[in-house]
């Protein structure tokens, strides 16, 4: 799936912190028209990719491979 005209390509990422920085263990591509088009996509997917998260998570929307919005989730 590529990027149409009007729609941009995201990437979701759940994170864990190892050695002091987020590092991603699993991440979707997702299209959208506008940056809350893209989070609501990114929170819907994270609801299934992260159903039981047992420890400190976060989930993070990036553009052109620059986080716009970080949202910790699970245990603190």
């Amino acid at each position: 799936m590529t990027a149409t005209p009007g729609r941009k390509k995201y990437v979701a990422a759940l994170c864990h912190m190892k050695d002091g920085a987020l590092e991603s263990y699993d991440s979707e591509h997702l299209f959208a028209v506008d940056d809350a088009e893209a989070i609501r996509k990114a929170t819907e997917w994270r609801v299934t990719a992260a159903a039981t998260i047992d420890e400190r998570t976060w989930l993070q929307v990036l553009l052109d491979g620059k986080t716009f919005h970080s949202e910790e989730l699970g245990v603190p």
